[in-house]
């Protein structure tokens, strides 16, 4: 059956047929499979990874909003034939992938294969859902016939080695030779630089990243650094992204936007403090009395409300029904505790979630308040460009439905070498040694699933 529907002509000669196969339980994690092009696991469960490119899209300047969403909307029409097997959910064919946090900001080395932005199809797709898992492969209609039957042949053969349960494989975190972080003086002169900008009105808010790069022994073992990830951030969104040799990725508590026919939801995420899971066992401390002091610093509740405010006034022009939290929550990461306010509306008209993206990124809870006023600061200031810290990544199909999330707590590993960032928002209350400390927090989501340890 399925060699017969990989022979069925397709409506253009460009057109992609994706055939889709059962894999035998239990199912393996994505992170069994080799060679991964990306892996997307969000908050609300499953997992889907994605080997090799059918075909990919990217964009540059200021325009890559919008001409991502054309150019993704031109290769998704070319997804001409869906075939699944009985028992399988509706899968819509989507585009995976992300942006950089500013045009340009990845041009220069380590990011350089990343660019501006850039979503791709994949030759061979991996998704889950609890205990069940499918495959999927991705064939160009112009090959041959002989190379479909190679296409076929080759998912055939991974599902049989998905199946067989390989041994459990927990490589060491290679060892650490040397670290190399901004200096906490330069810290301290750029927070006090802000702190004056704000009290001259020049801004309300400017949020200053910093990097921490790494040499390592070997080079990492990209397999059980992101199942260490996936592992110890479960309610966040793990994502990992490769561009020749380096591997993009992260564990981010925070959606930027999600869009599914009429329905936008976002969320505000600002204010934090150290807490959590981990902070908490290492520290004796009580999760309860930290949840409770962020609830009650009007710091924290100022930078909430700043993110709140700026969500408000982005989506509700676009929507005709816009229900906003009467109160932030407290969210509470392995590390970190931040204040959330979930965000749910009723567009008025449709738009992609990529239109909704542009209205929206970047937030004052990456970038600061006024947006120019922060950007243009960030650009002249910050110890080197972000790239993709802090840039959306994550899908979109063909109607525009699709979820990005803010992808922070996140580094890049290339070979022998990684690189972690964290950002803290900076506003006229600011300590500067406790935002530096705090962005050591945050930088532990990719740090300690290297094995590092970074002094503050």
């Amino acid at each position: 059956m399925l060699t017969s529907a990989l022979a069925a002509p397709l409506p253009a000669p460009d057109a992609f047929a994706v055939i889709t196969l059962p894999v035998p339980e239990p199912a393996p994690p994505a992170l069994s499979l080799p060679d991964l092009l990306f892996w997307w696991a969000p908050r609300d469960g499953g997992e889907v990874a994605g080997l090799g490119v059918a075909a990919e899209i990217t964009a540059r300047g200021a325009d890559r909003f919008a001409d991502l969403e054309r150019r993704g909307a031109e290769l998704l029409a070319r997804v001409a034939a869906v075939r699944e097997p009985p028992g399988a959910p509706p899968w819509t064919p989507r585009l995976y992938g992300g942006l950089a946090f500013a045009p340009g900001a990845a041009d220069a080395a380590p990011w350089s294969d990343f660019g501006d932005a850039w979503f791709a199809l994949p030759r061979v797709l991996y998704r889950r859902e609890g205990r069940r898992a499918w495959l999927s492969v991705v064939v160009d209609g112009s090959a041959g016939a002989a190379a479909r039957e190679r296409a076929l042949a080759e998912a055939q053969a991974m599902v049989a080695s998905l199946g067989a349960q390989p041994a459990e494989r927990r490589a060491a975190p290679a060892a650490l030779r040397g670290m190399r972080q901004l200096d906490p003086a330069v810290w301290r002169d750029r927070v006090a630089r802000i702190r004056a900008a704000i009290s001259d009105g020049a801004c309300e808010k400017i949020v200053y990243a910093r990097r921490t790069e790494l040499d390592l022994a070997a080079p990492v073992d990209a397999r059980s650094m992101l199942e260490r990830l996936d592992a110890r951030h479960p309610t966040c969104f793990r994502f990992a992204f490769r561009r020749g040799a380096a591997l993009f990725t992260g564990a981010s508590p925070e959606r930027l936007v999600a869009r599914r026919g009429d329905v936008v939801e976002s969320e505000a995420m600002a204010g934090s403090i150290a807490g959590g899971a981990g902070a908490a066992a290492g520290a004796g401390r009580d999760e309860g009395g930290a949840a409770r002091a962020l609830l009650d610093s009007g710091k924290d509740r100022g930078e909430q409300e700043m993110v709140a405010r700026a969500l408000v006034r982005a989506l509700s022009p676009l929507c005709r029904s816009l229900a906003v939290a009467p109160a932030p929550e407290v969210r509470a990461l392995r590390d970190v505790l931040h204040l959330w306010t979930p965000l749910r509306g009723e567009l008025a008209r449709p738009l992609h979630v990529l239109e909704l993206a542009a209205a929206l990124h970047p937030t004052p809870a990456v970038g600061g308040e006024p947006t120019a006023a922060a950007l243009a600061w960030i650009a002249g200031h910050e110890q080197a460009p972000r790239g993709w810290y802090a840039g959306p990544v994550g899908w979109f199909d063909a109607a525009g439905d699709g979820e990005l999330a803010v992808a922070i707590r996140s580094g890049l590993v290339t070979g022998e070498r990684a690189y972690a960032w964290a950002g803290a928002g900076i506003v006229s209350e600011s300590d500067p040694e406790a935002e530096y400390a705090e962005t050591g927090l945050k930088q532990r989501a990719l740090l300690d699933v290297l094995g590092v340890e970074a002094g503050g």
